[in-house]
């Protein structure tokens, strides 16, 4: 199986992605540009503890990220330690930011690699966390909507109408993504597919380690499903990291002193706009969030002081998050050039 390159970005590369980045955000705040003043009003009422709690909050996100990654790996490679899994949380979340959302996965790989786990082993695990976080998103916010979905239909015509096609589009994901990792039928259909592949070296060396990986990919798949415990223990972190997330809009609308709304309201609001915008396209995870966020808020806040919401939840869960990313990702490259090099487990 060919090893993996390190992950490192072009520096014209880098500074593209984060050149999109600005854009997008100078795309919100223009869109905001029509209720600064309400905005910068709702903002100035927050202490510096209360910003600080928020910000917290955001972070425990990435933070959950990595006691899962932890949970994940130490069943494959026992010495694995919790700062190794958060160094591999820092590097997904910078990862997917400055490749504007497709390098989480290989970066996550290529550090789990230098850790010692094989290149195929890798992919499956950090797969099947990205499963396991869809899958608990789509749970926990169809528990909030059992719960409270006659509230929601006497206070909202039309965010109803959108749900059914995005539990489709999530369901695919999550279906289409279990079955590569675990489904012989899908894994032999992903065979006769690589056959196909031009008859070059190249590609028929790219084949061959394809099918190597694929092959690893099905087992080690397998071997975390069939553990059920740790199963649970890592839906139970997932739900305890969504749990906190959805906390901040709540807090937001607290300390601005904005049109009140109930905690357990807050939080399906929130995981109904988390699910939503995994069905709806992004960049680098911008775009979707805000759109949904918008539309389930639209008919519970005024549209500044929503907007207010936003601005502050979104500093918290995506800016304060990937700045904290860049240097954890700084110091997970220093842990590594300190470590030996790979052994395969």
């Amino acid at each position: 199986m060919s090893q993996p390159t390190a992950p490192r970005q072009s520096r014209k590369k880098t500074l593209i992605s984060l050149l999109v980045l600005l854009a997008l955000t100078g795309v919100i705040v223009f869109i905001f540009k029509d209720h600064w003043t309400e905005i910068t009003s709702a903002l100035q009422r927050l202490s510096l503890w209360q910003v600080a709690v928020v910000l917290l909050l955001g972070i425990s996100y990435p933070l959950l990220e990595g006691c899962v990654s932890w949970v994940i790996v130490r069943g494959r490679l026992p010495d694995f330690k919790l700062r190794q899994g958060m160094d591999n949380a820092w590097s997904g979340t910078f990862g997917n930011v400055v490749t504007l959302g497709a390098g989480a996965v290989p970066f996550q790989t290529w550090y789990l690699y230098r850790c010692g786990l094989p290149l195929g082993t890798g992919v499956g695990l950090m797969t099947l966390q990205y499963v396991f976080h869809k899958t608990t998103v789509l749970l926990y916010a169809t528990v909030m909507l059992l719960l409270q979905h006659r509230w929601l239909l006497a206070n909202t015509t039309g965010v109803l109408r959108y749900l059914p096609a995005a539990y489709g589009v999530v369901a695919l994901i999550i279906v289409a993504l279990v079955l590569v990792c675990v489904s012989p039928v899908v894994q032999s259909l992903a065979r006769w597919l690589l056959r196909y592949l031009p008859k070059t070296e190249k590609w028929q060396q790219r084949r061959r380690d394809w099918l190597k990986q694929l092959d690893v990919l099905g087992t080690e798949s397998r071997r975390l499903l069939e553990d059920k415990k740790r199963c649970l223990a890592i839906f139970a972190l997932h739900a305890l990291k969504l749990f906190l997330l959805f906390c901040i809009p709540y807090l937001c609308i607290r300390f601005m002193g904005l049109t009140p709304l109930r905690f357990e309201q807050v939080q399906l609001l929130t995981s109904l706009m988390l699910f939503l915008s995994n069905a709806l396209p992004n960049v680098a995870g911008m775009g979707s969030i805000e759109t949904a966020f918008l539309l389930l808020y639209s008919s519970f806040l005024p549209q500044g002081e929503g907007m207010s919401v936003l601005m502050l939840y979104r500093i918290a869960s995506y800016y304060m998050v990937f700045a904290a990313s860049a240097v954890g990702f700084f110091f997970a490259q220093r842990h590594l050039v300190q470590m030996e090099p790979p052994k395969e487990a």
